[in-house]
């Protein structure tokens, strides 16, 4: 089956996805092409979740410019669709004299990338505000617009507007060939072709293989691997804001934060690994996180911790690269995203639209939404905004996942959303059951159920995030019925 596009976007983590919102506001025809069973996968679904102030990025760069257009754009982006952030700051702690010279110079790089609202804090200060870090802090750099968000949330949120706006998502769909043709592209993806006029490569740490098979550029990817340890709810006010230790050439060190969610997030680690696939927690890495994490918080717990996990950044160059390459017409390339990404991903998406309009006309939608109406956060709501939503479906009343207070009601406004995904992940991702204390151990079962009721699929069919990882092997006797 061939289809005709305007834009073809690969790649469905949080820069594919922002792209594709920027993208809806426009009367063009979009799809996004996404390997894997569910949108952000890959580096947007395993990182710090740190929408960063922009003192750190060198001045000059696309770092730089777009971390602090990005930071500035979170809080409205954030109420508008409905996904979960903090503005709870960010302090670069200083330990010794070397490391005080540091943070004021981060302080004038900041100042020079117009980052607002930043200040030195003396020991005393950082102390009063952060009474588990070391007692031989020196000070701190503070930067008051630093937030937390949840990355994956967020590329599903901004996937989901650009769904309701008319892009085309296509979940499962790698992309296995690409022919440059007199138009454009044919792109060969999940069986099907896609003839486009332009193809945006938004493939992350694979973003040098989706180049160089449309002919494009061979960079040079780096895969670097962070592990993290996140813990119970219980230790989320442990500390109360993002806590940096000075920077060095492989990032910005191991932090301790609170998460959107309010649990407690330690890491990352940061090696240079040739697998970039590879996103599997070691023993060695996690203690050298919490060690690392322990010079921030000296009596941080090694207990209390819900699950670990990596994930894989990719690093070419100095860097981000946000061009059309110069070997390939109408190839657009974003390369290279790895930290401040995220933060900056909106305003990325903005200077894409913008190269996307050198190319093709844009014309404004009238009927373009810029909101979104995500899944009630129960947990986090009062017992009269909570009964109403049950009046309103008795399947609020039910609840499922006891950890982070999920409902019913939540799961199958997850499982009909504008993007569906009918595995336990999916679901997880969407409205967190099964992401508490206990990891799915009492509800993933009632969620298969539901998941099973209200997409078709036979319990036994129903996965854990795609058909290689099912869960049920067979029934032990008598059947389905048994």
């Amino acid at each position: 089956m061939t289809q005709n596009w305007d834009v073809v976007i690969a790649g469905g983590g949080v820069i594919g996805a922002a792209v594709a919102r920027e993208l809806s506001r426009y009367e063009l025809n979009v799809a996004l092409l996404e390997a894997n069973s569910d949108l952000a996968l890959g580096t947007s679904g395993a990182n710090s979740g740190i929408v960063h102030a922009g003192y750190d990025a060198l001045p000059g760069t696309l770092m730089a410019e777009l971390n602090v257009a990005g930071n500035a754009m979170y809080p409205e982006l954030c109420k508008k669709l409905e996904i979960p952030f903090e503005p709870i700051g960010s302090l670069v702690l200083a330990f010794d004299d070397e490391d005080v010279e540091t943070i004021h110079k981060l302080y004038d790089r900041g100042l020079t990338n117009g980052v607002p609202k930043m200040r030195i804090l003396s020991a005393e200060e950082v102390k009063a505000m952060e009474p588990n870090v070391t007692e031989t802090v020196k000070g701190a750099l503070f930067a008051e617009t630093a937030g937390v968000v949840s990355p994956y949330e967020a590329t599903i949120a901004f996937a989901e507007n650009a769904a309701e706006n008319g892009v085309s998502f296509f979940l499962s769909h790698p992309v296995t060939a690409v022919e440059k043709t007199d138009d454009g592209f044919k792109v060969e993806a999940g069986g099907e072709t896609f003839c486009c006029k332009l193809l945006i490569n938004c493939c992350g740490v694979h973003a040098h293989e989706l180049s160089q098979m449309a002919g494009g550029e061979a960079f040079p990817v780096t895969g670097r691997k962070g592990e993290y340890i996140l813990y119970d709810k219980n230790y989320g006010g442990y500390v109360h804001h993002v806590l940096f230790q000075p920077p060095s050439k492989m990032g910005k060190g191991v932090l301790v934060t609170q998460t959107a969610e309010g649990n407690m997030l330690v890491g990352p680690s940061s090696v240079d690994v040739d697998d970039i696939d590879d996103t599997a927690t070691t023993q060695d890495g996690l203690d050298g996180v919490l060690a690392t994490a322990r010079r921030t918080c000296p009596q941080l717990p090694g207990a209390g911790a819900i699950t670990t996990f990596a994930g894989m950044r990719a690093v070419i160059g100095e860097d981000f690269i946000i061009q059309y390459s110069e070997m390939v017409e109408g190839l657009l390339q974003t390369a290279g995203i790895c930290s401040p990404g995220l933060t900056a991903a909106p305003a990325i998406a903005k200077k894409v639209a913008g190269l996307v309009g050198e190319k093709l006309t844009l014309k404004e939608k009238a009927s373009w939404k810029d909101t979104r109406d995500g899944i009630p956060p129960f947990n986090k709501l009062g017992w009269e905004a909570r009964q109403a939503l049950i009046e309103k479906d008795p399947a609020y009343a039910r609840m499922v996942c006891r950890c982070e207070t999920v409902t019913e009601g939540q799961i199958v406004k997850a499982l009909h959303s504008p993007i569906p995904v009918y595995t336990i992940d999916g679901v997880k991702r969407r409205c967190r059951a099964g992401m508490g204390r206990c990891q799915g151990s009492f509800c993933t079962p009632r969620v298969m159920e539901i998941i099973a009721r209200e997409s078709g699929i036979p319990f036994e069919e129903v996965s854990k995030n795609g058909p290689d990882a099912k869960l049920i092997t067979g029934y032990l006797k008598g059947g389905a019925e048994a």
